[in-house]
């Protein structure tokens, strides 16, 4: 029931937009009281859910074959928690270069529809089996983080993606790059960048560091590019040694 709402809710949103584009400032008033109007009316009947209509239509830059995406740029099934709402099975996408999550949904039209999610109503979203949350450090301001382990020592990577602008013949064109990711530990209310094993095991106590450095060397981990598996498992061993110190 809950997807059928938010599929009739969206495409009132989308026909706005359409609206919005074609017609005159006139006009536009006319089509926004008759949205208005429309969704009243739908919620007395089946009641209001206003999380997935805080979005605005999705645009990016042709970019040939390049994509903002995370991994690809084919959506598919995902996980919401918005607002306190859980939304199941919605078909999504991750921006990384504007950190952005996309819902893909079908118009009135039958053709699909993109329309950008409320960040800041995001508490977390998972695509690809993989959880990410939206948290704000001094250090990086807000980015959704993709979560490898929560606990006494979290661990966190972002990912991130960048835009490069040439001009030929008076013809503007844009790539994005491949996609890379930067790791970072949170322990103790701090946050710390992890670009080698030296500057992982300088966060911790000298009593520590030289078994956490021959379980970096058993291991075999390097953070530029370490599983995720590897990290987990690096976070547990430290969580233990530590506790057990």
């Amino acid at each position: 029931m809950k997807k059928t709402v938010l599929l009739f809710l969206l495409s009132i949103l989308s026909l706005n937009f359409f609206l919005n584009k074609a017609l005159s400032a006139q006009h536009i008033y006319v089509s926004e009281k008759g949205f208005y109007e429309l969704k009243e009316k739908f919620d007395r009947l089946n009641g209001p859910d206003y999380n997935l209509l805080n979005g605005r239509q999705y645009d990016i830059l042709n970019s040939g074959e390049s994509h903002p995406y995370f991994n690809t740029d084919r959506y598919r099934s995902g996980r919401l928690l918005l607002n306190g709402e859980a939304y199941d099975s919605d078909t999504i996408n991750y921006d990384i270069f504007d950190q952005q999550v996309i819902l893909q949904y079908p118009g009135i039209s039958g053709q699909d529809l993109k329309v950008v999610l409320n960040r800041e109503m995001i508490d977390h979203f998972q695509i690809d089996g993989l959880t990410f949350r939206l948290m704000s450090f001094p250090e990086t301001g807000s980015s959704f983080f993709q979560v490898v382990s929560s606990g006494d020592i979290s661990c966190f990577l972002l990912w991130k993606k960048t835009l490069s602008r040439s001009t030929v013949s008076g013809n503007t064109s844009y790539k994005y790059s491949k996609q890379s990711r930067e790791v970072y530990l949170q322990r103790e209310s701090r946050l710390y960048v992890v670009r080698s094993r030296s500057s992982f095991t300088s966060i911790y106590d000298e009593a520590y560091r030289k078994e956490i450095k021959e379980f970096l060397r058993q291991e075999k981990i390097r953070f530029r590019n370490a599983s995720d598996e590897k990290l987990g498992e690096l976070m547990n061993f430290c969580i233990k040694l530590i506790h057990s110190g």
